[in-house]
């Protein structure tokens, strides 16, 4: 009950700053650009654009949402309210996968019709958003200012979705298939089609790293809420 209580204002807030409208918007651009596209070019650009954006989208709102809540003095409330910490991770998260999972969708929809396999994408890009976006959570807990996130932000947004997009131009090694990003782009190409079905190999890559975050993020966010400097790794 906690944490429905949680998700519903979590999703609440999201709503009141136009995060929903902002992105059925720009899904409606990103829509209309691949319906033109060339059709020899679709499928690799709709995997690309989905991966990069929708996927990724709260790896970017989370550092936002997050200083605002440390500026509003809310993290005090959340440090002494019931609510696990786990709790308040999986709800920030699951948040925005809304959003990620309504965009993904909308667009492959829109350019793909019945052609998808949708339960397939869904999956994924919900995997996917909530691992970029307790990395993003992470990130944030150590940042200063909005400037400062998205500095210390970039470093990781650039390792995670550089591998899959050199997997788009042909580049490829055994290293970059470790990448959360390589995994979630090969499921997103496949359900359209257009990557071959890499089995159940970046489905267990991507379980292995929500874990991982999940269990990072768990440990960071109520000492980053205490006000302790405290660095995982030395």
């Amino acid at each position: 009950m906690r944490f429905l209580s949680a998700l519903k204002n979590d999703i609440r807030y999201q709503f009141r700053y136009g995060f929903y409208f902002l992105y059925m918007f720009i899904s409606v651009i990103y829509a209309i650009v691949l319906t033109v596209c060339p059709a020899e070019y679709k499928q690799a650009a709709s995997s690309v654009v989905v991966l990069t954006d929708p996927a990724t989208l709260g790896m970017f709102f989370i550092g936002g949402i997050w200083l605002l809540e440390k500026g509003e003095g809310l993290h005090e409330f959340w440090r002494i309210s019931p609510l696990r910490p786990l709790e308040y991770i999986v709800s920030k998260t699951m948040s925005l996968v809304f959003i990620s999972v309504l965009s993904a969708d909308m667009i492959v929809l829109a350019v793909f019709r019945g052609t998808a396999d949708y339960l397939q994408l869904t999956i994924g890009v919900c995997a996917g958003s909530m691992i970029f976006t307790a990395i993003g959570l992470i990130v944030a807990s150590y940042a200063l200012s909005v400037n400062h996130y998205m500095l210390i932000a970039t470093p990781p947004a650039v390792l995670f979705t550089v591998p899959p997009i050199l997997g788009a131009f042909g580049i490829t090694h055994p290293v970059l298939e470790l990448f959360p990003g390589t995994a979630l782009w090969r499921i997103i190409g496949h359900s359209i089609g257009y990557a071959r079905d890499g089995g159940i190999l970046p489905w267990t890559i991507l379980l292995i790293w929500l874990a991982l975050t999940l269990f990072v993020a768990n440990a960071r966010i109520p000492a980053a809420m205490r006000g302790e400097k405290v660095w995982l790794i030395h």
